[in-house]
């Protein structure tokens, strides 16, 4: 009998003790939600005009052939996981703003790139097209398989774009880095300038069913292989007639 008078009398201690529990548990609840819903949205503009502006320029659109690829336009990038880890992990000469700016900033700061900023579009580019308008404007300096080659002119070399996105490539034509001329709207329209892209985006990675495009350098580089090869031969079968004497 005493027993369960006792555990009756820690069954309402306890039910007690869960009551004032219960309430508090929920007064906490409810002060963490209200602290995270007051605080403020970053400002992706804002911060882009304080950390970035000076290299990509107010309108993302690249600084002068000075800076270089250093400061590429931005002006074609629609894709934010690429700015989230350019920001992060600075690439190139670019500095980390890993430490500088939170998660919330960074991912403003990518919204406001390719929502407000990226007004190059890359869509219905014509493949046709493309190769026509690139053996135009580009091919001189690129080459026709986009693999680059030195400018004597300059005192240069042209990169070859094998390694570049879509987005680097269609501001770079708008943008003009280094010798390379810029080409406005007047010239290239946008159209056009997603036609060169899905033309180089092919050529990055072509069909080659003839076998071995010894990394497309051209026809010269291949010439000079066969002639090798055929030459080679020739050695080999005289060395074979004089009984393998040399």
């Amino acid at each position: 009998m005493k027993l369960r008078r006792a555990s009756n009398r820690l069954r309402k201690r306890a039910s007690r003790g869960f009551g004032l529990i219960l309430p508090i548990f929920f007064i906490v609840q409810a002060a963490l939600s209200q602290a995270v819903v007051s605080q403020p949205v970053p400002d992706g503009k804002a911060i882009f005009e304080e950390h970035c502006s000076k290299c990509h320029g107010d309108q993302g659109q690249g600084i002068s052939a000075v800076v270089s690829i250093a400061a590429p336009c931005l002006q074609a990038e629609h894709n934010p996981g690429k700015v989230i880890a350019a920001v992060e992990l600075g690439p190139g000469h670019m500095p980390s703003f890993a430490s500088t700016l939170s998660m919330p900033q960074i991912h403003a700061v990518a919204d406001y790139v390719t929502q407000h900023l990226a007004v190059i579009p890359l869509e219905n580019g014509n493949i046709g097209q493309g190769g026509v308008l690139f053996r135009q404007y580009c091919a001189s300096c690129h080459r026709t398989a986009v693999r680059g080659g030195a400018l004597a002119f300059v005192g240069t070399n042209a990169p070859a774009l094998t390694d570049f996105s879509g987005a680097v490539i269609a501001g770079a034509i708008r943008w003009g880095p280094g010798p390379m001329p810029a080409f406005p709207r007047a010239a290239i329209t946008d159209q056009q300038v997603a036609s060169i892209v899905t033309y180089i985006k092919y050529a990055q990675h072509p069909l080659s069913p003839g076998g071995s495009a010894l990394n497309w350098y051209g026809p010269v580089a291949e010439g000079f292989v066969a002639w090798v090869g055929v030459l080679a031969l020739i050695f080999l079968t005289v060395w074979i007639e004089r009984g393998g004497k040399g």
